[in-house]
């Protein structure tokens, strides 16, 4: 079975929370709302709660941020909340909302991401290094961009090679439209909210989804088959960010303080509880008795070529934006392979 990244969050959160604390700060208190839409049982409820707690220690308790219970938009108008002031901040996923955040979605590729972890500390540094904020992001403040695990394939029936998938209904999001239909596949596109359902009812046969998923969607009973793939059978990328007026009034103490629990290190907080929410989804799996397998080297052979086409699309649309498409995608991997080390 491909192991999964056994990293666990360490003590070096609290230590940098501590430092910045220590730093006098004399900004008025603020308060600020943060969108969610997952249910309190997803990971990611609880993960937003202890970024929050690291934002109230770095800033000596002075900026507090109040996550909302309820959701105010559905996934894909997430980002447009933060934009248009309804919320300070929110977060989303840029596969919900589709020719709008075009570069980062590279991350969608097949076999990029080793674990969330690094895979969202390298999203951040590449997309810094090469001044994509600005150019996708100009509207908001980006505080924080985040990948899930390895992308997993969950079936029904069991999936072990190409000939097995085709014709196989499978709930997708994002990018997974494309890579379902390339392996024979039957994509049916709706956010991750809704495919508990949708493999209750049978509407689906099967879903891309990291481990995480398996807990997190209450997935463990509804399917049995377990597929891995090195690297993911895909990722998905997520940005946190706030609205620029809101992002502006802030003293330059509560700015500070977003920077730097954002940016590298609060990409690489979250990705760390991305990576324990998956060890958690795995366990429940295995706890269950689903069978749990790793794609054979021959058979993945066979899955990277009919995907293929997706990454000359991808640099054929950076190229078509004035940008060196196959340049920025092996740069994206030197870095990822950087910050695996």
């Amino acid at each position: 079975m491909f192991a999964l990244n056994r990293l666990l969050i360490p003590a070096a959160g609290a230590a940098f929370a501590f430092t910045l604390a220590a730093t006098p700060l004399t900004a008025k208190a603020e308060t600020l709302r943060l969108a969610n839409w997952l249910p309190p049982f997803h990971h990611m409820t609880r993960t937003l709660a202890d970024w929050v707690a690291e934002v109230d220690k770095a800033s000596g308790g002075t900026l507090k941020i109040v996550v909302l219970k309820a959701p105010l938009a559905k996934p894909p108008g997430q980002y447009d909340l933060a934009k248009n002031g309804i919320v300070d901040i929110s977060w989303g996923v840029p596969g919900y909302t589709p020719g709008r955040f075009p570069i980062m979605r590279v991350m969608e590729l097949p076999f990029l991401s080793p674990n969330a972890e690094i895979g969202s500390a390298a999203l951040w540094a590449w997309y810094a290094k090469h001044k994509m904020i600005a150019r996708e992001y100009g509207d908001t403040k980006l505080l924080a961009v985040w990948v899930h695990g390895p992308g997993v394939l969950h079936t029904k029936k069991q999936v072990t090679r190409l000939e097995d998938l085709k014709g196989m209904k499978l709930r997708v999001g994002g990018g997974g439209v494309q890579i379902a239909t390339k392996l024979g596949g039957v994509p049916v596109a709706m956010s991750a909210t809704k495919a508990h359902e949708a493999l209750l009812r049978g509407t689906v046969s099967g879903t891309f989804f990291p481990y995480e998923s398996v807990k997190g969607f209450r997935l463990s009973k509804l399917v049995k088959y377990h597929l891995e793939f090195p690297g993911g059978l895909y990722t998905t990328p997520f940005f946190m960010v706030m609205n620029k007026k809101r992002w502006n009034g802030l003293s330059a103490k509560h700015k500070a303080v977003l920077n730097k629990v954002g940016g590298q290190w609060g990409s690489r907080f979250i990705g760390k509880h991305w990576d324990a929410a998956d060890r958690a989804g795995n366990a429940l799996a295995m706890k269950v008795g689903n069978k749990i397998q790793t794609i054979k080297p021959a058979e993945l052979a066979r899955w990277r070529a009919k995907v293929q086409p997706m990454y000359d699309e991808w640099i054929a649309k950076a190229n078509k934006a004035g940008l060196n498409g196959k340049a920025l995608l092996a740069d994206l991997k030197m870095v990822m392979k950087q910050h695996a080390k």
